[in-house]
């Protein structure tokens, strides 16, 4: 008689937990089969999402798996933090249903089913009062890019009247380009008048630029003109609105560093003075706890996008791997039968190594050690694999800093030519010997 084989199962790791499937208009929720109503639905409504959390806490759950479907799920899972319940935000993908087996009631059920056995881990949100400043850094570039909308606009506008100013200089939104814009909708159309409003840096002289204010002025042009000026100013207004808010939000955020020290570069920064940018500096340096602009390529902007992306605290991450691996910038480990799999890792949206990648573009240029070593790798690599690249080692300077406290040393490009001759004595010295030869230095 043939043996019977034991049957393995899978360990039992939150016994009191619950999987919600959510919705826009009700969410379903998922508890152990044991109790007596295993799944409940109810409306997105608030006085249904205290029912929803008055049910869980007399089941006496503790453990919470909600799928983070588009925004629908902050109502619920601030309501559910706030009282005490461990709340997992988990990614679609962790929670896909078998084929043939969709359904909300199957879903939610789905849902606990891999969280009652430790099989869903949560995505990493900071505390409550960085996801305040996280959602004014996220509106504010929103109305940014808003902005840059309207600008194009502008843009077309003046094209179809033939007004060729943005080939004579770089910036229509500059100090010229506004002024001359500003006197074309109050009425002047004397090109030689309106060339006047040049600004002494600008190095097109008059007559040219009054050759390229010579067009027609047609009566719906200068309407589209006239509204997307308007809709441009605008945003400025409330682009500095956001900048006044998250200015106070920032000094409402616990202290790090109580004597932050002056900037050592220059911090340029588009819709901010140099005052308001020195300020908003020594306010993320008492935030962080470090000073994120000592890095070359890192200005306030970027500096700030970080510090409201992940904030100061890192403890949720274990390593630096984990942290690199979570901001998508690391090498992939797609390894089957001993081999690096083909294809594209799925695509994460991350500001904050967007952030990173942004840097790492700048550093082309940057005459320092980071810069040298993101020019290595554009002689050796396709571009995006370099920017990548350096946006990693970025995210490592970035880990160490903010949990060790260590501020940025910079190294220079003297130290990495120095490395980088070293690496290639010893390739040489392999080569060499793989070739029965000896390598010797000159004298």
């Amino acid at each position: 008689m043939a043996r019977k084989k034991a049957q393995r199962h899978f360990q039992l790791i939150h016994r009191d937990c619950a999987g919600i499937d959510i919705g826009s208009r009700e969410h379903w929720v998922g508890v152990d089969p044991r109790h007596e109503q295993a799944v409940r639905s109810f409306s997105t409504f608030t006085d249904d999402l205290i029912k929803l959390a008055d049910w869980l806490e007399t089941l006496e759950i503790k453990v919470v798996a909600m799928e983070a479907t588009g925004v629908y799920w902050i109502p619920l899972f601030e309501l559910l933090d706030s009282r005490g319940f461990e709340v997992y935000l988990v990614n679609s993908r962790a929670t896909r249903q078998i084929t043939g087996r969709k359904s909300d009631v199957l879903d939610c059920q789905w849902i606990w089913q891999l969280m009652s056995h430790g099989l869903l881990r949560g995505a990493f949100r900071p505390a409550d009062d960085i996801c305040s400043l996280r959602a004014l850094v996220r509106q504010r570039a929103t109305k940014v890019r808003d902005q840059a909308k309207a600008l194009n606009r502008i843009q077309k506008a003046l094209t179809q009247m033939n007004i060729q100013l943005a080939n004579v200089i770089s910036d229509i939104s500059g100090v010229t380009g506004m002024k001359i814009l500003r006197a074309i909708l109050k009425g002047e159309r004397n090109p030689v008048t309106l060339a006047q409003f040049r600004d002494a840096r600008i190095k097109a002289d008059e007559e040219t630029i009054a050759r390229s204010l010579r067009g027609n002025w047609r009566l719906e042009h200068l309407h589209a003109l006239d509204q997307e000026v308007a809709c441009y100013d605008f945003l400025e207004a409330q682009i500095a609105a956001c900048d006044a808010q998250i200015t106070n939000v920032l000094a409402l955020l616990p202290v790090l560093e109580e004597t932050p020290q002056p900037n050592k570069k220059a911090l340029r920064s588009p819709h901010r003075s140099s005052n308001e940018q020195t300020a908003l500096h020594q306010a993320l340096w008492k935030t962080t706890g470090v000073d994120l602009t000592a890095i070359p390529t890192i200005g306030v902007d970027i500096a700030l996008v970080l510090a409201s992306e992940i904030g100061p605290d890192l403890s949720k991450f274990p390593s630096m791997k984990h942290f690199c691996s979570w901001l998508g910038v690391a090498p992939p480990t797609r390894i089957s039968g001993g081999k690096q799999l083909p294809g594209k890792v799925p695509r994460t949206i991350n500001r904050a190594a967007q952030a990173l990648k942004q840097a790492a573009a700048n550093a082309r240029n940057d005459q320092s050690f980071i810069g040298a070593s993101h020019r290595a790798r554009l002689a050796r690599m396709d571009t995006s694999c370099a920017i990548k690249a350096t946006a990693h080692q970025l995210a490592r300077l970035i880990y160490t800093m903010l949990t060790k406290g260590q501020p940025y040393t910079e190294r220079g490009i003297e130290t990495f030519e120095e490395q980088s001759k070293e690496r290639q004595y010893r390739a040489l010295l392999r080569k060499a010997r793989k070739l029965g030869m000896d390598l010797v230095k000159a004298a």
